[in-house]
């Protein structure tokens, strides 16, 4: 199973201002929802991972997010609430290696994403099992108050977008994969 990171950052490489995205660019969305939703086996799902705070910035209307297994990591949770579901495609668990040794067994699950908060990012960028990092890389500094740590030397560039430009910002779409 594949595990995999997927963030957007600005030219310093900050990710979130006042516990929020700084920038509106509904193209980023839609790459998002395509790369953490699609599949090559139809009887399958992607597993979205996320700190409680990155679940909680989510309007409601919109969680959990549709056709991905949604993973909530939380140190409010009793130990027997622990892996426990609110139905089918929400899951809670106290850390993230946990979360990844629960999800490894399950066969429907393709992929793993992880999408939210700076210190799961900053965590998982120090794993072994990281296999891809998926970047939006906007042109601006957006002042924000939350850092991604640096792309570890052992992955390389596997493809990129040309820039384009949605609401006055530029973006590019990069693809890093671990050699």
């Amino acid at each position: 199973m594949k595990i995999n990171l997927i963030v957007a950052v600005d030219e310093k490489n900050w990710i979130w201002k006042d516990w929020k995205m700084a920038w509106k660019l509904p193209s980023d969305m839609k790459y998002f929802k395509k790369i953490t939703s699609d599949t090559d086996d139809l009887a399958k799902h992607n597993a979205v991972v996320m700190w409680r705070k990155t679940w909680e910035s989510i309007p409601s209307k919109f969680r959990p997010l549709p056709d991905r297994v949604n993973c909530i990591l939380t140190s409010n949770i009793k130990n027997d609430d622990i892996g426990s579901k609110i139905d089918d495609f929400v899951l809670y668990f106290n850390s993230v290696e946990h979360c990844l040794s629960e999800l490894e067994w399950k066969e429907n699950i393709e992929e793993i994403y992880i999408i939210g908060w700076a210190n799961l990012y900053n965590q998982v960028l120090k794993m072994d099992m990281l296999d891809k990092i998926y970047i939006t890389k906007i042109k601006w500094d957006f002042k924000c108050d939350v850092f991604l740590d640096n792309i570890p030397s052992n992955f390389k560039v596997e493809s990129y977008t040309d820039p384009e430009i949605e609401n006055g910002i530029e973006y590019s779409f990069w693809v890093y994969k671990k050699i």
